[in-house]
């Protein structure tokens, strides 16, 4: 059944029914999604666009949710809509091999400079997992689509439970006002519930305690290294605001666990004074 959203304005006791404009929606978009990607439906950091893959398309959207899977936002724009469908999981399939350093890679020439832990925390409030891109969605963004391909996306989501569905965007004007109205092909709820798999599931924790910490210390071999932690008692961030900012915030006593990233945990220490900048700390060795 196609899905079509209509729009009224009421005028006291008389409904006046305003249409959806025909302007070039898809052309806008994508934009419209980078700037507030919540608009799909949930919290999403976009981290890249119009990203190339390995066999010659672009991807033109890549987004992480708060679990770190990666999400594939493919605008229909003027391509067919089974075209769409089948570009959307054959990018799924490109994306499904890439790791950490390749995610990161992405970001960085999206966001040149910036850290994707820092905007992961920023974005999720979450540090960074360890592990990215354990599963993959994938929403087609569309003004509306033909009853095969609604056929296929409800087949694949309901049927075998792939996390695919298309997200409707329509345009009114109404007396010099825009509007957008957003509706699913596949009600959301279901879609997730469907698909959810034990990575995707809501997380659930434990109450913090309080004391206890992650440090992650990422090695560099010409400025950074755990021997020279251990040797000399002391962690360290990057150098971007949100590493210093974050490490200001242990408190004294604290108990810290330190991960190096790809590494794993290498060791638990207890936090003995005030985080200072590099040039001004004072290390004392210490002897195990």
């Amino acid at each position: 059944m196609a899905v079509e959203m209509g729009l009224w304005r009421a005028d006291g006791g008389q409904l006046s029914r305003i249409v959806p404009t025909s302007i070039s929606l898809e052309s806008h978009l994508e934009t419209y999604i980078e700037s507030d990607p919540s608009m799909l439906g949930e919290t999403l950091l976009i981290i890249g666009r119009q990203v190339p893959t390995a066999f010659g398309g672009f991807i033109d959207l890549l987004a992480l949710d708060e679990t770190a899977a990666v999400h594939v936002i493919e605008l229909k724009r003027d391509r067919t809509p089974r075209d769409v469908t089948a570009q959307a999981l054959d990018y799924g399939s490109w994306v499904a091999g890439l790791g950490r350093t390749q995610i990161q890679a992405i970001f960085e020439a999206y966001k040149p400079g910036v850290a994707l832990e820092e905007s992961f925390a920023e974005c999720f409030n979450e540090t960074l997992p360890d592990e990215i891109n354990s599963t993959q969605s994938f929403t087609i963004v569309a003004a509306s689509v033909d009853a095969a391909t609604e056929r296929i996306v409800r087949f694949l989501n309901e049927g075998f439970a792939v996390p695919i569905n298309v997200v409707f965007f329509r345009h009114f004007e109404d007396n010099g006002a825009k509007y957008l109205a957003r509706t699913w092909l596949v009600e959301n709820e279901g879609q997730q519930a469907a698909s959810a798999s034990p990575a995707r599931q809501t997380k659930t924790r434990e109450a913090w305690n309080g004391s206890d910490w992650y440090v992650a210390f990422g090695e560099d071999s010409g400025t950074r290294q755990w021997i020279d932690g251990q040797k000399y008692g002391f962690v360290s961030g990057g150098g971007g605001a949100w590493f210093s900012r974050t490490l200001k915030n242990l408190p004294i006593g604290a108990r810290v666990f330190v991960h190096i990233p790809k590494a794993g945990y290498v060791g638990v220490g207890t936090v003995t004074g005030q985080a200072r900048r590099f040039d001004e700390a004072l290390v004392s060795r210490v002897i195990n």
